[in-house]
C-alpha cells in the first residue's frame, strides 16, 4: 500500500471550489472523455454508491465513506473495478482557503496495486487521475477547455 497526494493552488474562492467540488454525482463533469462516459448513484449522503463507466478505463464503483460540509472534506473508496491497475484506493477530498480570492484542492489517500503493473507507477497514475479531475474542476469553474495530461493506462 502506499500514500498517495495531489494539491493545487486554485485562484478562486474556497466556496466556489466546494460548490462544484462537493457534488458525488460530477465527476463526469472533470474527466477526460467524461461527456462519453456514464454515471449512475445510488442512495444519498455518506454511503452512496456511484456506478460510472469510463470511456478511458472502463467500470469503477465508488461509496462516499465521510462527507463534512463545514469543513469542506468528504472521502471515499474503490468498492469495484479495478482501474489503472488498483485493486483498492481509498481517497480524501478537502478545500481549504488561503484567503478571499484563492483555496487549495487536496486530494490525499492510499492505494493497492493489483500486480499488474509495478505499485509505485499505478500511485503515480492515481496522482495523475487526480490532478486531471481537478484541472477539469478548474476548467468548470472557469469556463475554459480542460488541458488534461497524458496517464498511463488510459485511452485518450
Amino acid at each position: 500500500m502506499i500514500n498517495i497526494e495531489c494539491k493545487r493552488d486554485i485562484d478562486l474562492p474556497a466556496d466556489v471550489v466546494w460548490e462544484e467540488v462537493r457534488h458525488f454525482d460530477r465527476v463526469l463533469n472533470w474527466v477526460p472523455r467524461g461527456e462519453e462516459s456514464t454515471i449512475s448513484v445510488t442512495g444519498s449522503g455518506v454511503g452512496m454508491i456511484r456506478d460510472i463507466e469510463l470511456a478511458t478505463m472502463g467500470y469503477v464503483q465508488h461509496r462516499l465513506e465521510t462527507y463534512d460540509e463545514g469543513q469542506r472534506t468528504f472521502s471515499y473508496s474503490l468498492t469495484g473495478g479495478m482501474p489503472l491497475g488498483m485493486k483498492e484506493y481509498a481517497v480524501v477530498a478537502s478545500v481549504t482557503p488561503i484567503d478571499d480570492a484563492r483555496c487549495t484542492l487536496r486530494w490525499a489517500g492510499t492505494m493497492t496495486a493489483d500486480g499488474s503493473l509495478d505499485e509505485k507507477a499505478t500511485g503515480r497514475a492515481l496522482q495523475m487521475a487526480l490532478a486531471n479531475m481537478t484541472t477539469g474542476i478548474v476548467a468548470v469553474l472557469k469556463g475554459e477547455v480542460p488541458q488534461f495530461s497524458a496517464q498511463l493506462g488510459v485511452d485518450y
